[in-house]
């Protein structure tokens, strides 16, 4: 699951008048010890919310009468009806153990463990409770603490003075808890209004994020829902998770089984814990799940619902909680949330639906019919599926995959004619909301606090009032300014003067700086860049990279200065300049950390390197949507090079360099001038957008249609520019999902020298070639069994790359690797080139997006030509490191 989800999975509360009455109490079990993180439901209000890990609740009501539900997974629940009035007694609730049942379920006759029925049913219903709600209003508060057990000794050295600046300190505990209130509409529409908000976190940050939602909302049902680990309400979730019946128990009016979920391999792709069902409607009653993922860390969610409305069992809390403990580093966050609605629409599957009335125009009838003739044709299936009570496993996964093509059928169809933007997310602060006092925290709290946790807001209020007291120093402050900007120009980072400009730069300590090559030897480069936003909503950008080669005493450098506007034709112009040593095949050769490494540590210099001058102007505008448009204009001096430096730290007797040279049987190099033009046009169709800002702008994951391409590039003799050339080339690139998780990829570029009266090797159409074994360079759209140079090409070519990617092919399926965080491919190459015809290569790989593995074999000229294995580092094909300031 990713960290960043997880950790904000969490915001959200519920008010009440000042005059409410409150209720006190505390949950214990049989033997009165404190049952922590209960949960506490009042039917009256759908209001649900948690003792804290003493077992103690605090309610705010208007006087009345209630109904309160007290309930813990491994206890009896108890209800109780209750009168609230100004003076209540503490309550003290006992839960007594809860002893689960197997004398009611029957054992089929093959065996199987009762819970694969139970499953089954959740499986095929998951997609109907996932889209339940239609609505909702709620009031929700939601408590977050980090608990900073350990710092190791290298964060400490490495991070002094930030640590220093922020206070923060081992064994400290940082709190967070808003009033929030929040409205949501389906599918994805969501309003929340932040009422009060308090936190003794380091620097005053605020916990913003939205995440919270998806669990209120009922979202567990969705695919997804546990990030990148597996869902056991999905379908093909029996090929992931062995379940387990541990028994049945009746909670109030319902009957409630338990189910053990136990993962076939270990790792951040699995959840494991319980499950508690409802009989008849087969949806969750409470959870408590947990998730062990990489570096170490743990993640445990554990919800209750409430039947807020007939048939709709909804969360009332939840308690969220991750612990790390990496490199001597440990802590924890732990959130707790309280939601009441306030007002809810809801269609729970065993009710009768509600069809929305809808005005057609009479242009849309056909699309309506043809909609309306397909969703029927998979209600049919559905139907016929569903009259199955005890479904086979096959069967629940192929009517919850029929309701998540349904559902995506109509999403789209929905919004294929919709194009108003609409903040799908939007957060406002109440102009109050940081101005509350302890007080009134005290009053309104549902979920009273902890020990560590009260320690931390009292430790915070003495911190506020002894900086008050001496705000008038303003040397305590933050870090002078001047002192951020000289640190960021030494190691590299990003310096903000104010919201509208920034200033980059990589550092003068830039290791990722320094590199090697036989023509300049070793080479020292830095960047800088600047960028500020101007009012008319564009951007303004300039950039300068020095550099220096030792072998050559030599400066290099190239600087540019560009316009770019977020429009209606989202026009961008640049004119760039510089001077220094380029790779003859520049787009697809080999990386700078590559060579570098092949040169100082194997004797073997991959790049082949020319000199020149140059001057570039761009444009690139879209014309109308999905259509754009990019030119260019250059004028260039180009000069042979010879290697300068013979240094290397092994292999200095037994390897000689090889001379500046390609391998090519068609290099033809001169000291040369290029006056180059060229123009491209793209097209992508995208049926799906909104306009923002009067531009269309995609909606993401919607628009999977292909990328068609033409382009025309050209040297211009005149003057006492040389070279005459036109190249003329096609393309379509096209990429889209099969499956829940897997995708397909195709890749396919053609093109002809239309008159080549003089081109030279760096004008030659040279392609992405990964000759080593291991590299930097992705497996698509790449060759990999070549030399970078051997199929460069003056003439025509034709190349096509076809890739298949998915969660579980081959290698994914055994015990040993299937917990990984892998993918794996079939990939297919394709390259003609008139001097070597059909060059074909058949390959698999393994991996993610930081490294992959894979197996090659390839032919040429219908011939057998090599196999070998490949490993990919991509994750360093990202030169530079960046820290913000």
């Amino acid at each position: 699951m990713r960290f960043l989800y997880a950790a904000l999975l969490l915001i959200i509360l519920t008010s009440f008048s000042s005059s409410a009455q409150v209720l006190r109490g505390i949950i214990t079990d049989a033997q009165h010890k404190p049952v922590p993180f209960s949960t506490v439901f009042v039917r009256e209000l759908s209001f649900g919310t948690a003792t804290n890990e003493d077992g103690h609740f605090e309610l705010r009501l208007d006087e009345g009468s209630y109904t309160f539900i007290f309930q813990c997974m491994g206890y009896q629940t108890v209800t109780r009806k209750m009168e609230i009035h100004q003076q209540n007694e503490p309550q003290v609730i006992v839960l007594p153990d809860m002893i689960y049942s197997l004398k009611e379920v029957e054992i089929s006759d093959d065996g199987e463990d009762p819970a694969y029925r139970i499953m089954r049913r959740v499986i095929r219903k998951a997609p109907l409770y996932a889209r339940m709600v239609k609505s909702y209003k709620a009031e929700v508060y939601i408590r977050g603490s980090l608990n900073i057990r350990k710092i190791s000794a290298m964060v400490k050295w490495m991070a002094r003075e930030d640590l220093k600046e922020s206070k923060i300190k081992e064994g400290n505990t940082y709190l967070e808890e808003s009033v929030n209130e929040i409205e949501f509409t389906a599918p994805d529409k969501t309003r929340q209004k932040v009422r009060s908000i308090h936190s003794t976190f380091p620097g005053g940050n605020e916990n913003r994020g939205s995440g919270a939602i998806g669990f209120i909302s009922g979202n567990i049902y969705q695919p997804d829902a546990f990030g990148n680990a597996i869902s056991p309400l999905a379908p093909g979730a029996f090929n992931y998770y062995r379940f387990r019946y541990e028994g049945v128990n009746t909670y109030g009016n319902v009957v409630v089984d338990k189910i053990k979920v136990i993962p076939k391999g270990d790792g951040p792709r699995f959840v494991s814990g319980y499950l508690y069902i409802i009989e008849g409607l087969w949806c969750v009653y409470s959870l408590d799940i947990s998730i062990n993922e990489q570096l170490g860390m743990t993640i445990q969610l554990k919800q209750s619902y409430g039947e807020v409305r007939e048939g709709a069992w909804l969360p009332v809390n939840n308690r969220f909680k991750i612990d790390a403990d990496l490199m001597g580093n440990a802590g924890g966050f732990v959130y707790n949330t309280s939601i009441r609605y306030l007002s809810l629409d809801v269609n729970p599957p065993d009710l009768k639906p509600r069809r929305p009335v809808v005005t057609e125009k009479p242009e849309s009838r056909s699309k309506a019919a043809r909609l309306e003739a397909r969703t029927a044709k998979m209600d049919k299936k559905a139907a016929e599926l569903i009259a199955n009570e005890n479904p086979s496993t096959s069967e629940a996964y192929r009517l919850a995959r029929i309701n998540n093509r349904k559902a995506e059928l109509i999403k789209r169809d929905s919004l294929r004619n919709h194009h108003e933007y609409v903040e799908n997310y939007k957060t406002v602060f109440d102009s109050n909301a940081r101005k509350t006092d302890s007080v009134f925290w005290n009053r309104i709290r549902p979920i009273p606090l902890a020990a560590n946790e009260l320690n931390s807001v009292k430790a915070f209020d003495s911190l506020q009032f002894r900086q008050s007291a001496h705000a008038a120093d303003s040397s305590k402050k933050a870090r002078p300014a001047n002192k951020r900007i000289f640190n960021s120009f030494l190691f590299g980072g990003r310096v903000e003067p104010d919201t509208t400009q920034y200033f980059h730069t990589e550092g003068l300590l830039n290791p990722f700086g320094l590199s090697f090559n036989t023509v300049d030897g070793f080479v020292y480069k830095m960047g800088l860049r600047y960028e500020r936003k101007l009012k008319s909503n564009s951007l303004l950008n300039a950039s300068f990279r020095p550099g220096f080669a030792f072998s050559r005493s030599a400066f290099f450098w190239t600087a540019g200065l560009g316009y770019s506007s977020k429009g209606r034709y989202k026009n961008s112009i640049r004119i760039q300049s510089g001077t220094g040593s380029v790779d003859f095949n520049s787009g697809g050769g080999s990386a700078l950390l590559e060579n570098t490494i092949a040169s100082l540590f194997f004797r073997q210099n991959l790049m082949r390197l020319y000199n020149r001058d140059f001057i570039e102007l761009k444009h690139s505008a879209e014309i109308v949507s999905g259509l754009k448009l990019n030119s260019s204009v250059m004028a260039s001096e180009s000069r042979k090079s010879e290697n300068n430096s013979d240094f290397s730290f092994f292999y200095t007797d037994q390897r000689e360099y090889k001379p500046n040279i390609p391998d090519n049987p068609g290099y033809r190099f001169n000291n040369h001038r290029d006056l180059l033009a060229s123009i491209t046009l793209t097209y992508k169709p995208i049926p799906y957008y909104v306009i923002r800002d009067g531009a269309r702008v995609p909606r993401p994951g919607m628009n999977q249609t292909p990328e068609l391409s033409i382009s025309w590039r050209k040297g211009i003799p005149v003057g006492d520019f040389d070279s005459d050339f036109d190249l003329v080339q096609l393309g379509i690139d096209h990429k889209f999902r099969t499956g829940l998780k897997g995708n397909f990829r195709y890749n396919i570029n053609a093109g002809y020298f239309l008159n080549r009266k003089n081109v030279y090797f760096d004008d030659f159409r040279h392609f992405q070639v990964q000759p080593l074994v291991t590299g930097i360079r992705n497996f698509f759209p790449v060759v990999q069994m070549g030399d970078y140079y051997r199929y460069s090409t003056d003439s025509y070519f034709a190349e096509g790359h076809v890739a298949f990617r998915t969660p579980n092919l081959l290698l994914k399926r055994l015990p040993l690797i299937r917990n990984r965080l892998w993918e794996e491919s079939l990939l297919l190459n394709y390259l003609y080139v008139p001097e070597y015809k059909h060059c074909i290569e058949f390959g698999y790989g393994i991996g993610n997006d930081f490294y992959n593995i894979g197996f090659f074999v390839g032919f040429e000229k219908d011939r057998f030509r090599s196999a070998g294995l490949r490993i990919s580092f991509s994750i360093f094909s990202q030169n530079e490191i960046v820290v913000g300031m």
